[in-house]
């Protein structure tokens, strides 16, 4: 059920989106427990006319400054409710520190929100995850 969405501007070589992926993805199993089949991690860019930076479009901005001094890579994640805060202060430092290793982005410029979602309003392949979850508990404890 876990979601990550890393924002960041266009320009960055395939290689290193896809690697941002798998260490994103790592470091969100790794933190919150989950197998990896249970996530999901994208990279979304946008193009820099389209991405103001200093009050200006990307585009013209990055004619005269690094990117990596501008760049404000964001983090969205989505987690179900009942995780301890302990665990959001990990994922915040841990995926800050991921996305700007990975991006040679600047730590200070990194943005992170985890939005928290009750399970009866997130839905799995149209059923509420809290019914989903019920049942797979229920289909776990028989054959235990």
């Amino acid at each position: 059920m876990p979601v990550c969405n890393v924002i960041v501007l266009k320009g960055h070589p395939q290689a290193t989106l896809k690697q941002l992926v798998v260490e994103c993805s790592d470091t969100l199993a790794r933190i919150i427990g989950a197998p990896k089949d249970r996530l999901e991690v994208w990279v979304t860019e946008v193009e820099p006319a389209l991405w103001g930076l200093n009050g200006r479009p990307g585009d013209e901005v990055l004619q005269t400054v690094a990117r990596s001094e501008i760049e404000m890579p964001f983090i969205r994640m989505v987690l179900l409710q009942g995780r301890p805060v302990e665990q959001h202060h990990q994922l915040i430092a841990e995926m800050t520190a991921v996305v700007a290793r990975v991006l040679g982005a600047n730590a200070e410029r990194v943005r992170l929100q985890i939005d928290e979602v009750h399970p009866d309003r997130w839905g799995i392949g149209g059923v509420p995850a809290s019914v989903r979850r019920a049942a797979e508990i229920a289909a776990r404890a028989t054959t235990a």
